[in-house]
């Protein structure tokens, strides 16, 4: 299954009369665009004004390219590069693309570590996530008291600001798949996640159509940034920026929280927002299959340097509800890879800050290692999905999938 996404574009001038929209890309159901309140202000292309450079380890086809989650870990712990690990082969093929196995065989699982995934919600009573799931330690449940005072009444397992309340179950089925590829359990059924120890905050910003606002995403992270999430997962985008966004982007890593950003499905030379914003903070993630090479779909990282990585984004099999797995595709299944890792690198060394953080995801990827391609980026080819390839409308913030 694949999941559809239409919208309807707006110039500049009337961007800035209208509140934001934003809408998941799944590319499992058929999704509908729904028009959400959201905030008003805008970044207009601020970064695309600033000077743009690149290094030697970085081109404008897959920035600073494939993440490398064993290498990182042993840089983050001031180890010389561990010996690969045998790969595992079958439906994690990702995991060994990204050289996860070798940080497991070092005892580096993503343990003790909180990855926030703001998405459509996660089915929570997964046999494949149950055990891994946040558990807000400070709640007594079910007592209609907030009892740790943060604003959110029983919040026991995050909290949902589309409808304002402590439901987080996933009722599509897109956050459940991106918490899969981050930790699910090692149990030998379904998929292992990449940092199968660490712990997933479920925060729900985007409704059952994947559709949601700046606001509920600004809320959602700065709910986790302030309830102890390390990283932030968004495998969601849209055309337009927003000062709240980049605020909020700015203030989680103040906090030393690593945000993860999928880089948009259009295939285009640039990612979409908040991506964009990785010149700053936070990691924009690019989609490659299982040949390393750049789907025709992902976005590019473009001329401007920021911090891009690319992760497996292809044919990526993970969780879904109700105890089920499917195949899903797009820049939202890769940026659970780089997500895992962080959580493998932190699980490691959890005094890292978030630019210390940025710097070993990049300096250990591949183009730090080989000479890159100055490639340029290609037209999408022909999509094998019943939907037009722009799968971040613009004025749209949208689930990559």
């Amino acid at each position: 299954m694949k999941l559809d996404v239409t919208a309807t574009s707006f110039s500049d001038s009337q961007l800035n009369m209208q509140d934001e929209k934003l809408v998941i890309p799944q590319l499992q159901t058929s999704l509908e665009t729904s028009v959400i309140s959201a905030v008003h202000s805008y970044l207009i292309l601020e970064e695309e004004s600033q000077e743009s450079g690149t290094t030697n380890n970085y081109n404008t086809n897959n920035g600073y390219g494939l993440i490398n989650a064993g290498s990182a870990v042993s840089m983050a712990i001031g180890q010389t590069p561990y010996p690969k690990a045998p790969p595992i082969g079958g439906n994690n093929w990702g995991a060994d693309m990204i050289n996860a196995p070798t940080a497991w065989q070092n005892g580096y699982t993503g343990q003790g570590i909180i990855v926030a995934v703001l998405d459509t919600g996660v089915d929570y009573n997964h046999q494949d996530l149950n055990d891994n799931i946040w558990f807000n330690p400070k709640e007594i449940v079910g007592n209609g008291i907030d009892d740790d005072g943060n604003g959110y009444i029983d919040d026991i397992r995050g909290w949902n600001f589309q409808s304002n309340n402590n439901n987080v179950l996933d009722d599509n089925g897109h956050g459940t798949h991106v918490s899969g590829t981050i930790a699910g359990e090692n149990n030998a059924i379904g998929v292992t996640g990449i940092a199968y120890n660490s712990r997933i905050m479920p925060v729900k910003v985007l409704d059952e159509k994947g559709s949601g606002s700046y606001t509920s995403i600004i809320q959602g992270i700065r709910y986790a940034t302030d309830n102890g999430a390390r990283i932030i997962n968004m495998s969601l985008g849209g055309g337009s920026g927003s000062d709240g966004l980049k605020s909020a982007l700015e203030y989680a890593a103040s906090k030393n929280v690593i945000v993860v950003m999928a880089a948009g499905n259009d295939g285009n030379s640039i990612p979409s927002y908040p991506a964009r914003y990785a010149y700053n903070s936070g990691l924009a993630v690019g989609a490659v299959d299982i040949n390393n090479k750049t789907t025709n779909f992902s976005n590019r990282s473009g001329s401007q340097e920021i911090k891009y990585v690319t992760a497996p984004g292809e044919d990526i099999y993970s969780t879904v509800p109700n105890n089920k797995y499917a195949n899903y595709t797009g820049t939202s299944m890769a940026t659970p890879h780089v997500a895992g890792a962080i959580a493998l690198m932190l699980s490691a060394n959890p005094n890292l800050t978030e630019s210390q953080v940025r710097e070993i995801i990049v300096s250990t990827a591949e183009n730090s290692t080989k000479p890159p391609q100055p490639n340029q980026p290609l037209p999408p080819s022909p999509s094998p999905f019943p939907f037009p390839i722009n799968l971040f409308p613009f004025d749209l913030v949208s689930q990559s999938r």
